[in-house]
C-alpha cells in the first residue's frame, strides 16, 4: 500500500547499483541500507540485504549470448529488470539510488517511477558517470542523501590524493599502450573513467577514450599496437573470465598468439565485476591495477598481484587454486511473461494481456526443431542458415558456428537427439513477430533449459534464430 516517506527519521536507502552500494558503504553507512540490487555483491556485508531486482538476462550465459540477449532486450524497448514492487515499497526507503547512464548495465530512474508514485516523497538519487570528475561528484550527492556531506568530501579528498600518488609514482616511467578489453564476444575496448585510470597509472590507453562509449572491435589483430592487454570483461570474475577464454578457445587462436603483447607475455586478467566496471571508490584501485600490470618495476606495489589480477600465465594456476570461487554466481531470474495453457499464450506485454492462438507457437517450435534436426545431423550449413541475419553476421559462417557449438559443454548437449526432454513455446508477442521457445535438455545428473529467440519480418514470414541463451 502506498505510503508517505518520512524524511524526519535516519535515512533509509535502497541502492539499485553496485557502485552506489559499495559508496554508501565506504561513506560509513553501511546501516542505513534496507534493500540491494542483484548485483549489489559489495562488500560482502551487503549481501545479507533483501532483493529487489531480477534480471531478465541471464548474467552466468556467455559473453556472445548475454551480447545477443541484452540487444534483443534493448531493441524491444521493454525493461532489463524486472523490480520486486511489493517488496520495494514494504521496504519504505526514503532515498533510493540508480542510475540514467545504461539502461543495460543496471535499473535506471525510469524502472521504478510507477512503484514511486506509490511513495510521496521518496527522494530519487539519480547518477551518471562518465569521468573520475563525476565519480567525485557522485560520491559528495551520495554522501549529501544520507545527511553526512562532510564524509563525502573527506572520501574525495582522501581519493584525489590517492590518485596524485599513482601519480607521481609513473610520472618518470616510459608510458607503454595499454588496451582493457571490456568485452571478449564481441571484442570490445573501454573508455568512461577507465581511460582516465590508465593515464592516472602512466599509461596511454588504446581503443577506448577519456568519457567516450566502449567501442566494438573488428578482430583480434586491432590490438598489434598494444604493449598491455588488460582482460577484465564487465560484470565478470577472474574465474568468471578464465571460463569464457577456455569457452571460445581465446589462446589457441593464431591472431591472438600472434600478437606482440602476448608474445612479450604482457596479458593480465583483472576482476573486471568489482574493478572495471563499476563507479564506486573502487575506481582508485583500478588505477593501481594498471599500473601494477603496466609497470614491471610497481609490480605488488599496492598489493593487487595474485589477488585482483594475475599475468595470463599465472590464470589456470589461480582458478584451480584449492578454495577458489566457481566462474558462476546463483541468481535469480525475472520471472516469465508469458506461459502457455489450455491452447492459448497468456501473459501480458506493457500491462495488456495477450491471447495467442497456439498454432502461431506451433510454428515456432516447428522452426526450432528444424535447427536441432539439422544440428543432429551436423548439417551445419542448413543449421546456420536458419539464423536470422544479424545472428549469422555474429556467428561468422557454418564452420565457426559448430565450433561455438562443439566448444561449448552447454551447447554441444543440443546435437544429442536422446537428449531433448521437451520443447515448448514459451512466448510470442502480440504482433506475432518475436517468440521464445524453451528446449529443455538432460545432461546427466541435471536439466539444462535453452530459450531459443526467434524472429520474423512479416507474420507469414518464416522464423529465424536470432539468438539462443542458457535459462539458470
Amino acid at each position: 500500500s502506498p505510503y508517505t516517506a518520512n524524511m524526519s527519521e535516519a535515512p533509509r536507502v535502497l541502492s539499485l547499483l553496485s557502485a552506489s552500494t559499495e559508496i554508501v558503504c565506504r561513506l560509513g553507512c553501511a546501516h542505513l541500507l534496507v534493500g540491494r540490487s542483484h548485483g549489489c555483491d559489495s562488500p560482502p556485508l551487503a549481501t545479507c540485504l533483501p532483493i529487489i531486482t531480477a534480471p531478465k538476462v541471464d548474467p552466468n550465459a556467455s559473453s556472445l549470448e548475454i551480447d545477443i540477449a541484452v540487444r534483443l532486450q534493448a531493441e524491444s524497448g521493454g525493461p532489463v529488470y524486472h523490480i520486486r514492487n511489493a517488496e520495494l515499497v514494504a521496504l519504505r526507503p526514503t532515498v533510493i539510488i540508480t542510475q540514467e547512464q545504461c539502461r543495460i548495465c543496471a535499473v535506471t530512474k525510469a524502472d521504478i517511477e510507477g512503484v514511486c508514485a506509490l511513495m510521496p516523497g521518496v527522494r530519487i538519487v539519480t547518477i551518471k558517470p562518465t569521468s573520475l570528475e563525476d565519480v567525485f561528484g557522485d560520491i559528495i550527492t551520495i554522501a549529501g542523501s544520507m545527511d553526512v556531506p562532510e564524509r563525502g568530501s573527506q572520501m574525495v579528498r582522501f581519493m584525489r590524493a590517492r590518485f596524485d600518488l599513482v601519480r607521481s609514482m609513473t610520472a618518470n616511467l616510459t608510458p607503454p599502450k595499454v588496451v582493457h578489453l571490456e568485452w571478449l564476444q564481441p571484442l570490445m575496448g573501454s573508455g568512461y573513467w577507465i581511460a582516465e585510470c590508465v593515464e592516472s597509472a602512466g599509461c596511454t590507453m588504446i581503443h577506448g577514450t577519456v568519457g567516450g562509449h566502449s567501442q566494438t572491435l573488428e578482430s583480434l589483430s586491432t590490438l598489434d599496437s598494444a604493449d598491455v592487454i588488460i582482460i577484465a570483461p564487465c560484470g565478470f570474475s577472474i574465474e568468471r573470465t578464465f571460463a569464457e577464454i577456455n569457452q571460445i578457445q581465446l589462446d589457441k587462436q593464431d591472431q591472438w598468439k600472434a600478437l606482440p603483447a602476448v608474445k612479450n607475455g604482457r596479458v593480465f586478467v583483472a576482476d573486471g565485476n568489482l574493478y572495471f566496471n563499476r563507479s564506486s571508490c573502487g575506481v582508485l584501485d583500478t588505477a593501481e591495477i594498471v599500473a601494477e600490470c603496466a609497470h614491471d618495476s610497481l609490480r605488488g606495489m599496492w598489493g593487487h598481484h595474485g589477488r585482483t589480477f594475475v599475468q595470463m600465465a599465472e590464470l589456470t594456476n589461480f582458478c584451480n587454486r584449492d578454495g577458489a570461487p566457481p566462474a558462476t554466481k546463483w541468481v535469480e531470474l525475472a520471472p516469465a511473461d508469458v506461459v502457455v495453457r489450455n491452447n492459448v499464450m497468456e501473459g501480458s506485454e506493457g500491462g495488456a494481456p495477450i491471447r495467442v492462438p497456439l498454432t502461431e507457437a506451433s510454428s515456432a517450435v516447428q522452426h526450432v526443431k528444424e535447427q536441432l534436426t539439422a544440428l543432429q545431423a551436423s548439417e551445419w550449413g542448413a543449421a546456420f542458415a536458419l539464423n536470422s541475419a544479424a545472428n549469422q553476421a555474429r556467428l561468422g559462417s557454418g564452420e565457426q558456428f559448430k565450433a561455438i557449438v562443439h566448444g561449448s559443454p552447454s551447447f554441444s548437449l543440443l546435437l544429442k537427439e536422446s537428449g531433448v526432454e521437451e520443447i515448448a513455446a514459451t512466448q510470442v508477442t502480440e504482433d506475432f513477430m518475436k517468440a521464445v521457445v524453451r528446449v529443455d535438455v538432460e545432461g546427466g545428473e541435471s536439466t539444462t533449459r535453452f530459450l531459443f529467440d526467434l524472429l520474423r519480418g512479416s507474420k507469414e514470414g518464416a522464423w529465424e534464430t536470432e539468438g539462443v541463451r542458457i535459462e539458470c
